[in-house]
């Protein structure tokens, strides 16, 4: 299995890649958990468990990826904006 590693950082939210295929994450109080549903059991902050948390078809293209990515972020701005 490919190493995951960090492909972009915003916020608390990451885009981890493995072996051409990326998934979506939140890291928050040192555990990182999986946002495309299912399960969310976090993990101890570290990429080399991260794969633990995600099925195979959490694993998708990076375009999709991306754009869950930025779903999350302006969802996370929405309730940060209206938490003011």
């Amino acid at each position: 299995m490919a190493a995951v590693t960090i492909a972009m950082e915003r916020e608390n939210y990451l885009l981890l890649a493995r072996g051409g295929r990326f998934a979506v994450a939140e890291r928050r109080n040192d555990r990182i958990y999986n946002l495309h549903g299912g399960s969310r059991d976090g993990i101890n902050s570290s990429l080399a468990d991260a794969a633990q948390i995600f099925d195979e078809k959490d694993w998708v293209d990076e375009l999709t990826a991306r754009a869950a990515l930025n779903d999350a972020l302006a969802a996370w701005m929405h309730l940060s904006e209206c938490m003011r």
